[in-house]
């Protein structure tokens, strides 16, 4: 009994020696030592499925959807070559899902946008108004100067909140424009006596916390209708903030892509109902990329026009082909160069550029070695973004393409051969490092990532329980037959050492020694 426990104590023993060496000790052999921190030629194509648009996101969808809040664009990490002269001052080209700037010309100068205000004008009533509630219009319709446009709007009238947009943005309405208004700022103050002055004053706040809320850098507004005063301007790079998001309200993309509308405003509800005025319409989109003309282009899905003698002739456009949307933004472009500009920025953007998807939502980028974890929960960890990321870049340079892990000196940690590992404790969706990516040696862009899992600290306990797993699971290879010949070796070499403590205690025990047939006596003091 006594020599079972004295056995089972060796093997306790041997068992904790082993799981205290195995506490933050480097890689095993069988690790994945293939993982270093550059890729040659990567393709990425081939790392990850295409993303669901819309991503996520969330829009954010990075590949992105409507933006909720401050959002901003970037250039493309390298520019095609091809890019089209424009007659217009200024001028962009962005990819929508990814808000990659293709091409720009002064996009941030300030500019009078004229009737494309209507765009922002729309966003902030679809946020106070479902399409199909309905409105009356009224003394706000002769609050417009005689040379706007008009979608021809009548006192007393009622039609719904989307026709009303319809008139916004199908004939520019500039009625169209302060009915809006009147009715959102009379919602937001609960007040249907409020004179239109201050229902203007209320919705051109309302317009520039929008456009605040949606990234703009350089836009003020003061009416709902674009026409000209010193203190209402935008750039291009705003407005196309702003026409992504419109494009991202269904509602909205489908009155933009509209060549004309006709009938009753409010949809034939009163036509029983003598009580209530309504009227026909019959509107016709000033947008020659959608209508049936010379300038008209197949791919062109809106957006709005705009003109003011101070303006000239601007254009806020979209169009789609495949899986690439674009929009791009024109200012003082006189016509008919408006639409061959527009055209020529379209044709650069759709044959020029590629999408690249670099990764989806959680799907790792790469799997980076680790050390000191728990060994039970593997010996990489996977490193992700946080949405998902596609790129543009010019057509045939994404095989070019090269990447670099760098881990943050939080986790940073090399093995005796150079490795790079990531330390554990590890939270998930810490930020661990960057991806940096280059083009023949030029770097053209980077990437945080993220910890795709939980990763724990290694400990005595679980270290002995990842040696019993890994042992009885290859218990009949080579290697489980060299770790139990290591075990024994251990539990021997532990057995003699403190059978050699035992000895020693043993001789000595006793204070005396006596030595019998006349041998000498020897006597010891403890």
């Amino acid at each position: 009994m006594k020599l079972g426990k004295r056995w089972m104590a060796f093997l306790l023993a041997a068992l904790l020696c082993i799981g205290a060496a195995g506490c933050g000790g480097k890689e095993e052999e069988g690790a994945d030592t293939n993982q270093t921190t550059e890729t040659e030629n990567t393709d990425l194509e081939a790392q990850s499925p295409s993303d669901s648009e819309e991503n996520e996101k969330p829009a954010d969808a990075d590949t992105q959807t409507a933006p909720a809040s401050a959002t901003a664009y970037q250039e493309a990490w390298i520019q095609a070559d091809g890019s089209p002269e424009l007659t217009a001052a200024s001028g962009i080209l962005v990819e929508r899902n990814s808000g990659t700037i293709l091409f720009e010309k002064d996009a941030k100068a300030k500019m009078y946008p004229a009737s494309m205000t209507k765009i922002i004008t729309a966003l902030v009533v679809m946020d106070y108004f479902q399409p199909d509630e309905l409105i009356t219009v009224g003394t706000e319709i002769n609050e417009v100067s005689l040379d706007s446009s008009k979608a021809g709007h009548v006192l007393g009238e009622t039609l719904t909140v989307e026709n009303a947009i319809r008139g916004l943005i199908i004939p520019s309405g500039n009625d169209s424009a302060n009915v809006l208004a009147a009715a959102v700022a009379k919602r937001v103050e609960n007040d249907e006596n409020l004179n239109f002055a201050r229902c203007e004053t209320i919705f051109a706040d309302l317009m520039n916390q929008k456009a605040e809320e949606l990234g703009a850098v350089n836009s003020h507004f003061t009416n709902a209708h674009g026409y000209h005063d010193e203190n209402h301007y935008s750039c291009a790079y705003d407005m196309a903030l702003f026409a992504n998001a419109f494009m991202n309200n269904e509602t909205l993309a489908e009155i933009a892509a509209e060549k004309g509308f006709s009938g009753d405003g409010a949809n034939n509800m009163f036509e029983n109902d003598p009580s209530v005025t309504t009227q026909e319409y019959a509107w016709r989109s000033h947008n020659l990329l959608i209508t049936d003309n010379e300038y008209q282009y197949a791919y062109a899905t809106g957006i709005k026009t705009g003109f003011t003698d101070e303006a000239g002739d601007c254009l806020t456009a979209s169009a789609e082909k495949d899986d690439t949307s674009l929009i791009c933004v024109l200012f003082q472009s006189e016509d008919p160069a408006r639409w061959t500009d527009a055209t020529n920025l379209f044709e650069y953007g759709f044959n020029n550029y590629t999408k690249v998807d670099l990764a989806a939502q959680g799907e790792a980028v790469a799997e980076m070695p680790l050390t000191k974890q728990n060994k039970l929960q593997g010996d990489t960890i996977p490193l992700v973004f946080q949405s998902t990321k596609s790129v543009y870049l010019p057509a045939g340079t994404e095989d070019q393409i090269t990447s670099e892990v760098r881990i943050n000196d939080e986790y940073r940690a090399e093995d005796k051969d150079g490795t790079v590992q990531v330390k554990a404790p590890v939270a998930k969706g810490a930020e661990v490092g960057t991806i940096l990516y280059s083009v023949d040696g030029k770097q053209i862009g980077t990437e945080t990532l993220y910890a795709g899992t939980d990763v724990e600290k290694g400990g005595i306990l679980n270290n002995i329980h990842y040696f019993l797993k890994t042992l009885f699971s290859h218990i009949f290879s080579l290697k489980g037959l060299i770790t139990i010949v290591i075990l024994i070796v251990v539990i021997v070499v532990i057995y003699f050492i403190l059978n050699r403590l035992r000895y020693g205690r043993r001789r000595r025990s006793g204070g005396y020694t006596f030595k019998n047939s006349g041998r000498r006596r020897r006597r010891r003091f403890k």
